[in-house]
């Protein structure tokens, strides 16, 4: 028997306790400075304190508090102690609670001083929410059903994995590795770093044309819409392969989205940092997609869930799922690049003229195309729950057919990509025939 199925040995809940103390060592040390130093330091100095109370909030999540979460279900999980059923709120309650905290942080920012103590975990939470929301709703129609599999402890593990483990890993393959080949086996890293300053100086002063044809853009739109979307997919649901071989398909798709939805929390805090004035609306405009990285993640464990139990095709269809993940995962990238750089350079400066595509602004197209793609990608993940959840009473011969897509979900995905590629290549064909 796989030892990623059989049930899980206690060597293995000891690495998962001593990972835990581990990261939680250094959170005691930040939980110290955030306590005693940090109040003189935002009393002090008023105008950099939100910057450094946010950066030191979010580390002292990362630390103390992941670590504190994986080392205390590992300990209560050696001593034997059954974890109760994740059960997320109903998705109208979580929007609910999102514009709450939009509002609360708003009011929070108009005070320096106050904003420094309440700003970062208004922050915190509400970054987490659209991934936390899109779980919910993946899950929402078997609320009423027992699934053991799904449970607070292992939900939790997975979201603390996937905000530090897989973002780390992620890191790794789509930003460092790459930096190292241009430099050692090709020396473009300067030229790529010019590229990028130039694109930033084209929006800045409003030079929309430039900047789309910039190379800084294309690097962009390589790193983002292909670079990205393959490495993360990749690195999002590692942190689970100990938990979903164990798991049924239902269980294993929903564990290894909750590590998407951490990944996507804390990638979306990451955001906000570019923005810090902008925070609501980056995190509104991220709020659109907030299932794409808990989709992905998703479909991607379930496919590794299938690979480690022998199931019949797994390799194929996962593939199939892969594929798919990285498809919406690159449109929204592309897409979300394309609207900060045609409509959004007032994240720069002034607001510039709109370049039209068929009488539409180019922006708005885009936005239409992310809404597209957010509300498609909230449908296949309750779709997919709800398929493994079905196939758990059938036979060998008809879960072979789990992943054949219905004539409605290719018409769907083709009118995705008509959108998609239809207005990028108008704007270049004008701006080519200039």
């Amino acid at each position: 028997m796989s030892p990623f199925t059989s049930p899980m040995p206690k060597s293995t809940k000891t690495v998962i306790l001593v990972a835990g103390l581990i990261l939680l060592l250094p959170g005691v040390l930040i939980a110290f400075a955030n306590l005693c130093i940090m109040p003189l330091v935002i009393l002090g100095s008023r105008s950099g304190s939100l910057g450094v109370g946010t950066v030191s909030f979010v580390l002292l999540m990362l630390t103390l508090g992941a670590g504190g979460a994986v080392a205390w279900h590992a300990a209560q999980s050696l001593a034997g102690k059954a974890s109760k059923p994740l059960r997320l709120p109903r998705v109208w309650i979580i929007a609910g609670i999102f514009g709450l905290c939009l509002v609360v942080g708003g009011v929070a920012r108009a005070n320096d001083t106050l904003a420094a103590f309440i700003f970062p975990p208004t922050l915190l939470i509400t970054a987490a929410i659209p991934p936390l929301f899109a779980v919910s709703w993946f899950a929402a129609p078997e609320r009423s059903r027992r699934t053991d599999g799904l449970t607070f402890r292992r939900g939790m593990i997975a979201f603390a994995g996937g905000a530090t483990v897989s973002v780390f890993i992620a890191l790794v393959l789509e930003i460092l590795a790459p930096l190292v080949v241009l430099s050692l086996v090709f020396n473009l890293s300067n030229v790529a770093l010019r590229s990028v300053q130039n694109l930033l100086t084209d929006l800045a002063g409003q030079q929309i044309a430039r900047a789309i044809t910039n190379p800084g853009f294309i690097l962009a739109f390589i790193q983002l819409a292909i670079i990205a979307p393959i490495a993360e997919e990749i690195a999002k649901p590692l942190v689970t392969l100990p938990l979903i071989g164990r798991l049924t398909r239902r269980d294993a798709f929903l564990v290894a989205a909750m590590a998407g939805a951490g990944f996507a929390a804390l990638e979306n805090v990451i955001y906000t940092s570019f923005g810090a004035y902008l925070w609501a609306g980056v995190l509104a405009l991220r709020a659109i997609g907030g299932a794409i990285h808990p989709l992905g993640a998703g479909l991607v464990g379930l496919s590794w869930r299938d690979i480690l139990n022998g199931e019949r095709d797994a390799w194929r269809q996962g593939l199939a799922r892969f594929g798919l993940a990285v498809g919406m995962h690159a449109l929204w990238n592309g897409g979300s690049l394309i609207v900060i750089t045609l409509g959004g350079a007032q994240f720069f400066g002034t607001r510039p003229a709109e370049i039209n595509i068929l009488g539409l602004s180019a922006a708005g197209t885009m936005l239409a195309l992310l809404i597209v793609l957010g509300l498609a990608a909230l449908w296949l993940g309750r779709a997919t729950a709800q398929r493994a959840q079905s196939e758990i009473a059938r036979d060998l011969e008809s879960r072979e057919e789990e992943f054949v897509l219905s004539d409605r979900a290719v018409a769907i995905w083709a009118f995705v990509c008509l959108v998609a590629i239809v207005p990028v290549g108008v704007t270049a064909l004008r701006l080519l025939l200039r």
